[in-house]
């Protein structure tokens, strides 16, 4: 059996390609596909339209009335030769007010009995969290979240909600979520923010990209629901690990 040698290149469409790294899901993995997309934008071969970055991946866009599929692949793999050498942006942390439990928060209990620990401890836990934003995605660029914690790794419901408010923060799995916008969804969430993370009159209209780090402190509702008030750049500072 032949063995895969990543980074692998798929023609996946008429006017574009996708690049695929190693199979797993880690800040390794997405620090190249976000230097690769940085190695794209900066070199800008003949053709290029766009890149979209994924756990894993890098689905490149192209048009094929300029390019052909072997010279967008040329373009691809000399991108790919100075990824390394490329700094791609650095990240930020999102400290984002959370009020956890109750009506904000109606999976604590089911994530502690899982766990077998206090719903204070889940709540503890998931507020002291830095969790990479690994790319944007779905409804409204909602920011695709992991490194969770084993403790706060909650199957997924089996039936989803059919609705949960924007803001709410959650997990399923190594998987972590914090709806863009009012969604279905099966994750199980703790806990909400009021601060608006996507912004139809703002652009882009979320201030997330990937490489950057969410944390949601807790705090009252009150001073949540105040928080929501400002913009989510008031909330940014400096990453300096975790």
């Amino acid at each position: 059996m032949t063995e895969n040698r990543f980074p692998l290149i798929r023609m996946m469409g008429e006017d574009n390609l996708l690049v695929e790294f190693e199979a797993e899901v880690s800040r390794e993995v997405s620090a190249k596909v976000r230097r690769l997309m940085s190695s794209l934008e900066q070199k800008r071969p003949d053709g290029y339209r766009m890149a979209l970055p994924a756990y894993r991946s890098l689905l490149v866009y192209y048009d094929p009335l300029i390019v052909d599929d072997d010279r967008m692949r040329a373009g691809v793999r000399a991108a790919l030769a100075e990824a390394d050498e490329v700094n791609a942006a650095e990240g930020r942390l999102f400290r984002l007010p959370t009020v956890y439990g109750g009506e904000y928060g109606p999976d604590v209990a089911r994530v502690a009995a899982l766990a077998g620990i206090s719903a204070q401890e889940v709540v503890n836990t998931a507020a002291k969290q830095k969790l990479p934003v690994y790319f944007l995605g779905f409804i409204c660029s909602q920011a695709y979240l992991g490194e969770v914690p084993k403790t706060l790794q909650a199957p997924r419901h089996a039936s989803p909600r059919p609705l949960m408010p924007g803001g709410s923060f959650g997990f399923g799995g190594p998987q972590a979520n914090i709806l863009a916008v009012d969604s279905p969804s099966g994750l199980n969430y703790v806990g909400r923010t009021f601060v608006k993370v996507f912004d139809p009159e703002r652009t882009p209209p979320t201030a997330f990209r990937p490489g950057d780090f969410v944390q949601c402190p807790t705090v009252d509702v009150a001073a949540a629901r105040e928080a929501g008030k400002r913009p989510m750049e008031d909330f940014i500072e400096p990453f300096c690990g975790r």
